[in-house]
């Protein structure tokens, strides 16, 4: 009788420790987590905007409020975070936001009703592991036939990052383009952050991410030379390659190649300009585009199947302080014979030397 009133004694005390035990494990858990939630309302009478399109920066993760109003994004890692909100009929705009482990942060915002006065030719902008200049355009979009006024500015410190130029005004129907540059000596660690372009009583983001480049090469403030760079084909029919880029004194070339691997095709010149990692702009007056050897101009020039066409690029004048030509484009018309190519624009991106 003892021993079992010792041994239902002992098992008592086994189940009160345990529950202690898991009872202090529930309350020491710790929230890795936060959440961002809001709701968006029309500034001119305060009703909640029903359908406006969430977009998230980093992640780029979407949401569309509800009818009342209401987003969320759940299971989000402390930081900082941009949502951009947009809906048809109204201005869109962005918001920074600082989310904390185990905390509800709030996304409430405002939409002004109006039509966007700007566009952005991308979302974002992936440098990986080896690029150090890309670009992107402002597009004035207005129907008012004046002049735009805009600012970039970063979301965060971003020490590694610069923006040219950082503000300007982009005349009605045309487009200013903005070059981003990355000191990969500064990268050492995969990073991201956030552009906001500022115009008109709008804003609207772009996304930067930058690998760190694991094989320690090219870390320095100026890109190893001879890399050349990225190059996006009138079409993929159209096979085009680098054959070699330098630079002697103040003029840069660089050669190419375009194979066409299906029929035979004509191609009319429209237009070509470019411009650096410093902002500085080339067009026919600074620069020539030769197509096998000869300044390539608006008649059709035949490309034969299979046959390599040798391509030249040369820049004039260009300052000792530039390494890179952040973005060159040659233009053709839309139509080709016979059969229509993809783009009417070859693209040289993040060039070096």
């Amino acid at each position: 009788m003892r021993t079992k009133l010792l041994n239902n004694l002992f098992l008592s005390g086994v189940l009160l420790i345990s529950c202690g035990l898991f009872q202090n494990c529930a309350k020491d858990e710790i929230e890795t987590t936060g959440i961002i939630y809001g709701i968006v309302n029309d500034s001119d009478n305060g009703e909640p905007v029903q359908d406006a399109h969430i977009m998230l920066s980093p992640y780029g993760k979407a949401a569309n409020t509800g009818s009342d109003g209401s987003y969320e994004f759940p299971d989000l890692e402390p930081g900082q975070y941009i949502i951009q909100i947009s809906r048809t009929g109204y201005k869109t705009n962005t918001k920074r936001i600082t989310v904390v482990a185990g905390e509800k942060a709030s996304g409430d915002m405002m939409l002004k009703r109006g039509i966007s006065a700007i566009r952005l030719s991308t979302a974002s902008l992936n440098f990986g592991s080896q690029s150090t200049s890309k670009t992107f355009t402002i597009q004035n979009i207005s129907t008012s036939g004046k002049s735009i006024l805009w600012g970039v500015s970063k979301a965060s410190s971003a020490n590694w990052l610069s923006v040219t130029p950082a503000n300007g005004s982009t005349a009605s129907a045309k487009e200013s383009t903005i070059v981003v540059n990355i000191d990969r000596s500064r990268i050492k660690k995969d990073e991201t952050t956030i552009l906001l372009i500022d115009a008109e009583g709008e804003s609207l983001s772009v996304e930067v991410s930058v690998s760190k480049n694991e094989d320690g090469e090219g870390d320095g403030s100026q890109p190893d030379g001879g890399s050349c760079g990225v190059i996006t084909p009138w079409d993929m029919e159209l096979k085009t390659e680098f054959v070699g880029c330098i630079r002697i004194g103040s003029t840069v070339e660089f050669r190419f190649n375009v194979t066409n691997v299906a029929e035979d095709v004509k191609l009319t010149f429209k237009s070509y300009e470019g411009i650096d990692n410093k902002g500085n702009k080339y067009d026919s007056s600074n620069s020539e585009f030769k197509v096998s050897n000869k300044t390539a101009n608006i008649l059709p020039f035949l490309f034969p199947r299979n046959v390599p066409i040798p391509g030249q690029v040369i820049l004039k004048n260009v300052p000792s302080n530039v390494y890179s030509v952040a973005r060159f484009q040659i233009v053709i018309e839309k139509k080709s014979e016979p059969w229509s190519v993809l783009n009417t624009e070859l693209k040289f991106e993040d060039v070096k030397w």
